[in-house]
């Protein structure tokens, strides 16, 4: 893919998207194919570190203040750079994706589940060098992982509760 030079003519601007609000240096607009509801685009007006740095920290700005208004519980925010690392629209842009408590079954997942074959939960947990201590990290989060991820440490715990207690 070529990359895009301007702004006015990303697809953010030729298809006409709207307009959420916009700064100086940031035009913010809603996903044309979000992940949930309140997923923006953070796009700088030029294609610069300083105008992407601009744009990152609207998005953080944004999703502290709907966090400190009790509209959201977290969020996620980043950028694909690359068409290996799935960027399609070659213009920087910044996803902010709202999070909700509950909002999916299972762990929420994280930045590290973008590489689909990268090192997992299920990599650290069972590597003998990381797994006491990834296990012991992610306590809060471990029934989910172990259910959602490991269905099989599930089954193996269950069987060998139920043969203690017999």
């Amino acid at each position: 893919r070529e990359p895009i030079v301007r702004l006015e003519d990303t697809p953010f601007e030729t298809s006409g998207q709207d307009c959420v609000f916009e700064t100086k240096t940031v035009k913010v607009y809603n996903d044309k194919w979000p992940v949930c509801e309140g997923h923006l685009l953070f796009v700088p007006k030029k294609n610069t570190p300083e105008f992407i740095a601009f744009a990152c920290a609207e998005a953080i700005k944004h999703g502290n203040e709907l966090m400190k208004n009790g509209d959201i519980d977290a969020y996620h925010f980043g950028m694909n750079i690359g068409e290996q690392a799935g960027q399609t629209v070659m213009w920087p842009h910044v996803h902010f994706i709202p999070r909700h408590e509950d909002d999916c079954e299972g762990f929420p997942g994280s930045v590290r589940l973008a590489h689909r074959n990268g090192r997992g939960a299920k990599y650290y947990m069972e590597h003998p060098d990381f797994k006491d201590e990834y296990i012991e990290k992610h306590k809060e989060h471990a029934r989910n992982i172990f259910f959602h991820i490991m269905p099989k440490y599930v089954v193996k715990a269950q069987s060998s509760t139920h043969r203690t207690q017999e």
